[in-house]
């Protein structure tokens, strides 16, 4: 048990120290009260355009990371989706930074490509989190999924150099830290008491009690005491020991010692086992399971008396010997006569007992005056025989004194011991569990493609009213480079016609358009993977309150801005679907429609180009624009017919680009496509045609034609098409045309 004990304690004292150690250094050296784990200052640096962590390195989510960098020009900092900074520095070159070991070291690997200059980082609106302006330095609480870090020149110029540090902040590290210190010191202090835990006074003295064997007067049962060494007779059958000569077996013969003189007093001598290492009081004494008795020595003449010779060493309880030295078990026989000594016979009925005589001063009987008078039964009349109730008595005490091992008190104590100690280290290890466990942050989900919306409300919102902004100045103006800058095709290209419109026909700009915005947009962005990406609004206009905008937004690449690319013009009353839950279209979603979007597209065309009596009108349902445009070309027809220089008129539509379609939280598609349109006119023979006003001036004046005259127009619709479960007809919301060129042959 002590050895057990000694190795607890010795195991608890060292990781006791080990955890104080890693706690103090942890809390007060690597983390502090902030609770965050800072790198040294490190050079990075990159003859390309950025310096890009791997999406690897940040693989977990939760702790807030802080980053800040220091550098010749104006750096910018900032955290983005892998897909999105992925896609803006594409083609580029860039260092990526592919490894970190702690304390601060660093892998890094080139990437080449093209140095030309970037579009300014700031400029963009991806960014999960930036550098403020004029700040050198971004915190960002990780979240899920593959995000990376970039460090670049604010002006997105190549030659990047900076000193970079980077921090982890935890919540409640220095806390855990401090709290592992405490769990160290308190285990190290365990371990040291076991290491010097001494056995108890009591303990000894139990010990003490286990090696005396108490004295049974009335059984003639050897007594142990100190002797000199067996005589040549006990040797060496009854030795116990070759290192211990002097203790023979207690089973061993009696010897015979001279006799003394007859006149000699007797001493009543109490005999105490030689292997007692303390005085026992009487009280332990009298608790004995037999009663205990000095045995009486007589000291007179010689004469041969039962002497005891040395025992062996007994490792048996007080309980124990009491019990085995019992009268009812090897003291109580009848007894014969062994040169002139009464010895008791062994497994027979017990004698009768008689009378002790009084302790306090015994009788000095002389050589002559035999004190052996034998009874009835034998029984030497001078030494007191245990009675069998005594027997009896002793028997049950001793049996009532022996307990078994697992009962005894040490036993207990220490099974208590140890029961405390692995409480102890079953506790503190399920701390320390719980803390890691709370400690260290989840994995990320880096086995899942990227996908993100196309856009936040308030970016969507930044970019409308950014959008509102320059279209008015573009317009007042009329600057096709300015307005190329917030617009791309096919709405850029009805925009330049209409200025190029404008230039012809009012040329002293006393007719610009006037100032007008997009009100409470409604925003319907769905989840890409990659770009392009798109957004739709769906908003009120300032100066036309019958009226909605409805346009698609679109980025085609991450390092280019938002540009409005489709933009109709419905009444409130078209019906325009909501925009919330809008997403992209996938195979499962075309095939539920009730047409494919470039179905629908030709259809329409076709429809446009036969008139009302086309047998693609029962395809679409009637919508005022719709109406409206049939009815304006039925007119120009008649009207142009009837010149006598002009033979035949025909009007042709066709499908142009590829229909954005975004399914609709009901299942509907509303969908995006472009028409282009030419309206030819046939000169008769041997005239002549030519523009002489009108928009056609714009791009064909005073240029005679002897063949032909056409005039191309751009169409932008916006439609609903049905799901098959619904039944209905595809329902077109807008059709807005705008003339994009004129000329002849």
């Amino acid at each position: 048990m002590r050895f057990a004990r000694i190795t607890l304690g010795l195991l608890l004292a060292l990781s006791g120290l080990a955890a104080t150690v890693a706690g103090a250094v942890a809390a007060f050296w690597l983390v502090g009260p902030d609770n965050t784990i800072t790198t040294p200052s490190h050079r990075l640096a990159s003859t390309g355009l950025a310096v890009v962590s791997a999406p690897s390195l940040l693989d977990r989510h939760g702790p807030t990371l802080h980053v800040s960098a220091t550098g010749d020009k104006p750096l910018f900092i900032g955290v983005g989706q892998d897909l999105d900074v992925r896609d803006y520095l594409s083609g580029v070159s860039h260092t990526q930074l592919v490894r970190f070991d702690p304390p601060a070291t660093y892998g890094t690997q080139e990437v080449r490509g093209r140095t030309n200059k970037l579009t300014p980082p700031g400029a963009l609106d991806w960014w999960v989190a930036q550098s403020a302006t004029g700040a050198q330095s971004v915190s960002w609480q990780v979240q899920d999924g593959r995000y990376d870090v970039v460090v670049m020149n604010a002006d997105g110029s190549p030659a990047v150099g900076a000193q970079v540090t980077f921090g982890i902040q935890v919540h409640r590290l220095f806390g855990i830290c401090l709290l592992v210190l405490g769990a160290g010191v308190l285990v190290f202090a365990f371990g040291l008491r076991l290491l010097r835990r001494r056995r108890p006074v009591a303990a000894v003295r139990q010990v003490a009690d286990t090696t005396e064997i108490p004295v049974i007067k009335n059984a003639r049962i050897p007594v142990l005491v100190s002797a000199p060494a067996a005589p040549a007779d006990n040797s060496p059958a009854y030795r116990v020991s070759p290192f211990h000569p002097d203790r023979v077996s207690p089973f061993a013969p009696l010897e015979e010692q001279e006799e003394q003189d007859e006149d000699a007093p007797v001493e009543s001598v109490p005999v105490e086992v030689a292997a007692s290492v303390a005085e026992v009081p009487a009280e332990d004494v009298a608790a004995a399971a037999v009663a205990v008795r000095p045995a009486l020595v007589r000291t007179g003449a010689a004469r041969t008396v039962p002497v005891a010779v040395p025992a062996a060493p007994m490792f048996m309880s007080a309980a124990a010997v009491a019990r085995a030295k019992a009268p009812v078990l090897i003291g109580a026989g009848t007894s014969h006569r062994h040169n002139g000594i009464d010895r008791p016979t062994y497994g027979q009925a017990a004698a009768p007992t008689y009378d002790e005589p009084p302790f306090e001063q015994p009788a000095v009987p002389t050589y002559d005056e035999s004190p052996f008078e034998e009874g009835a039964a034998g029984v030497p009349a001078s030494v007191e025989v245990a009675s069998a109730e005594q027997a009896a008595a002793g028997a049950e005490a001793a049996d009532e004194a022996t307990v078994p091992l697992n009962e005894s008190p040490e036993f207990v104590k220490s099974d208590e011991a140890v029961r405390r100690t692995a409480a102890l280290l079953a506790s503190g290890a399920m701390l320390l569990t719980a803390t890691s466990c709370g400690l260290m942050p989840p994995k990320n989900s880096m086995t899942v493609p990227d996908s993100r919306p196309a856009v936040t409300l308030a970016d969507a919102q930044a970019v409308v009213q950014r959008y509102n902004q320059l279209n008015n100045q573009a317009n007042r103006t009329r600057d096709g480079k300015l307005s190329s800058t917030i617009e791309g095709n096919p709405t850029l290209a009805q925009t330049l016609a209409g200025f190029e419109i404008g230039r012809k026909l009012d040329a002293a700009g006393k007719e610009v358009s006037k100032p007008f915005t997009y009100t409470d947009p409604e925003i319907g962005a769905p989840q890409f993977t990659s770009y392009p990406m798109r957004f739709v609004v769906s908003s009120g206009i300032s100066n036309a309150p019958g009226s909605r905008q409805l346009g698609v937004w679109q980025r085609e690449n991450a390092g280019s801005p938002w540009l409005l690319t489709h933009s109709v013009y419905p009444t409130k009353t078209a019906g325009v679907p909501s925009l919330d839950g809008l997403r992209t279209a996938d195979t499962t979603d075309l095939n539920n429609l009730r047409a494919q979007p470039a179905a629908v597209a030709r259809d329409l065309a076709a429809y446009l180009t036969a008139g009302p009596k086309a047998p693609q009108a029962g395809l679409f349902e009637n919508s005022a624009s719709l109406i409206n445009l049939l009815d304006l070309r039925s007119k120009a027809k008649t009207a142009d017919t009837a010149e006598p220089y002009i033979a035949s008129v025909t009007d042709a539509f066709l499908p142009s680009g590829t229909p954005l379609a975004f399914i609709t939280s009901n299942g509907d598609a509303l969908v995006f496509l472009s028409l282009t349109e030419q309206y030819l006119q046939r000169v008769e023979p041997g005239s002549n045609a030519y523009w002489t006003s009108g928009e056609a001036t714009a791009f064909s004046s005073m240029v005679k034609y002897t063949q032909s005259l056409h005039q191309d127009y751009l169409h932008q619709v916006a439609l609903v098409i049905p799901s098959k479960a619904s039944g209905t007809a595809v329902q077109v919301l807008s059709i807005d045309p705008q003339l994009v060129g004129a000329g002849g042959v």
